[in-house]
């Protein structure tokens, strides 16, 4: 569905990611590592928000670097943002109208009875609901979540774990970046570490709980948790 070749980009001396590579099928991939680990600048350059120095990533078994984000939208690689993008002065049906949705998308993700509400005046939970809706009624073949989960509570996160969960029952690929491991470990088949711009591990979650280069990152030698 998806592979990341040696991809690299630099932001002057700052190298953000350094030959990255990983592959995605039918399955959830998570993407983790501490804050500056360039995992929102991954996110950038497979979305088509920003182009690689070098290397390549090739959906479905075309390259697509240089290709437009709307283009890639149209092909089946749609992606959700961690600021919620929708249009807060419209109503919730409106929002999903206005990206060629219907109200089988609300249905889908638990806002239907919530269609006439502004979209202001949702929940952070809802927020989050309405942003994955909006990327549905793009029909992605592969849908890339930035932080679902960041500022929900345990029972929106409950509510967004079981949406995610019949995605990957309908075939839809996901790639997850997300801080909050306990959820997102619930949910990825696989992971990848990202550490100053370079993968240090991929694999199972258990696995990564227990590697030492990750518990490394994470907590580093004066043991402080970094964060995201």
């Amino acid at each position: 569905m998806l592979e990341v070749r040696d991809v690299a980009k630099k932001f002057g001396e700052l190298v953000a990611l350094n030959g990255v590579s990983f592959k995605v099928d039918s399955d959830c991939l998570g993407i983790i590592g501490p804050n500056g680990a360039g995992k929102t600048t991954l996110f950038d350059v497979i979305s088509g928000f920003l182009r690689p120095d070098s290397g390549d990533v090739r959906f479905r078994g075309i390259s697509i670097v240089g290709k437009k984000p709307s283009s890639l939208v149209k092909m089946g690689l749609v992606r959700t943002f961690q600021l919620i993008k929708v249009f807060k002065h419209m109503s919730v049906e409106e929002n999903v109208l206005a990206a060629d949705g219907d109200g089988d998308i609300l249905k889908r993700v638990g806002l239907w009875e919530k269609r006439n509400l502004l979209a202001c005046k949702l929940s952070q939970g809802e927020l989050r609901k309405l942003s994955i809706g909006l990327a549905l009624a793009a029909k992605p073949k592969l849908l890339m979540l930035d932080e679902p989960f960041s500022g929900l509570s345990s029972a929106e996160s409950r509510e967004l774990d079981g949406i995610i969960r019949e995605l990957m029952d309908d075939g839809i690929s996901l790639v997850i970046i997300e801080h909050k491991l306990k959820e997102l470990f619930k949910l990825a088949d696989r992971v990848i570490v990202l550490n100053f711009g370079e993968v240090i591990f991929e694999g199972s979650p258990e696995e990564a709980v227990r590697d030492k280069n990750v518990i490394e990152a994470y907590l580093g030698k004066s043991e402080n948790h970094v964060g995201n």
